[in-house]
């Protein structure tokens, strides 16, 4: 079973972006001494939780060969929302509740517009970014929120034991999101859905159920993925999702989770998402500006993009040539 599973990481799209990880990596340790000390890998860490939870939602949607590029506004709109609701005295399990609920109904509105209104999702998903943003901009109204109930701030924070809690919570969502993919009937028919719609279809797929499902579960992520910003900016305003939007695009795709669906996974979700974080770290540790940093992440993303879809054109020639020989 270990053998098998290697062996088909191997010949995956995520084996290129795992490469990829270690050379920065390496290249890391040597001209940063500090980048390997345990407080920097812990940082690295606590610094891509966030990243890494609104990535492992999307990952289920860009599977099904469509877009969520809503995910950034949804999270800063659950965190506005938190923390609009914790200043006027709502306890924090009903805020987190309410949290929960309105990154699903996120995810529903998305999926309604994708799966019966049948939008692209590009577009779609497009329009209610700005939406969901301009909803975040009414609840703050210009403000920003500071000072929010201690018991709340420790889940972005707080510690158990060396380990801070928000990297807990963002390797719980790893493995369950690995084990509904890979594990479950969800998890086949995205993979069903993303390969060929038509052929999930007449194989009896829910297509409708699946679509809104991975939509849901994008939504559903988005929110916790909010809600931990929050409570470790121990702030919220209006524009705080936005830096996430595209970076969390890029973490799935640089990870080897192809874009037109049915093809990658969460283990390269993960390693995208600690490569994008890394990156930045060793800029931060170099003193390098942060108005040069979305350059060099976008030169990163570019070169990882590119190799992807060279190794792609490489996999399916030789897939054309043995047919060939086999015929």
């Amino acid at each position: 079973m270990m053998k098998n599973s290697i062996k088909n990481f191997k010949r995956s799209q995520s084996f290129y972006s795992f490469i990829g990880l270690a050379l920065v990596f390496v290249i890391a340790s040597l001209i940063v001494k500090e980048f390997l000390t345990f407080n920097n890998i812990i940082t690295v860490l606590r610094q891509g939780s966030v990243l890494l939870i609104l990535s492992t939602g999307l990952t289920a949607v860009i599977l099904t060969g469509n877009m969520d590029l809503s995910v950034g506004a949804a999270s800063g709109l659950v965190g506005c929302l938190c923390a609009q609701l914790l200043k006027s005295g709502v306890p924090i399990p009903v805020v987190f509740v309410i949290g929960l609920i309105t990154g699903a109904i996120i995810g529903i509105f998305n999926g309604f517009l994708v799966g019966i209104v049948k939008l692209p999702s590009f577009i779609a998903t497009y329009g209610t970014n700005w939406v969901v943003a301009g909803l975040s901009i009414i609840i703050m109204n210009g403000d920003i929120i500071y000072g929010l109930p201690e018991g709340f701030t420790w889940l972005g924070t707080g510690y158990v034991g060396p380990i801070p809690f928000i990297i807990i919570v963002a390797l719980i969502m790893v493995i369950v999101a690995y084990v509904m993919l890979q594990k479950t009937t969800f998890g086949r028919d995205i993979y069903a859905y993303g390969s060929n719609k038509d052929a999930a279809l007449y194989s009896a797929v829910p297509i409708k159920k699946t679509l809104f499902s991975a939509f849901i579960m994008s939504g559903v992520t988005a929110a916790i993925a909010g809600i931990l910003m929050t409570a470790r900016l121990d702030a919220a305003d209006s524009t705080m999702g936005d830096a996430y939007g595209l970076q969390t695009v890029a973490a799935v795709v640089v990870g080897g989770t192809s874009m037109l669906g049915g093809e990658g996974g969460i283990t390269g979700t993960v390693i995208g998402a600690i490569l994008l974080t890394i990156i930045v770290n060793v800029m931060n540790l170099l003193g390098i500006t942060s108005f040069a940093q979305p350059m060099v992440v976008g030169i990163v993303i570019l070169v990882m993009v590119l190799f992807d879809s060279y190794s792609r054109r490489r996999q399916n020639t030789t897939v054309k040539k043995d047919s060939k020989k086999s015929n």
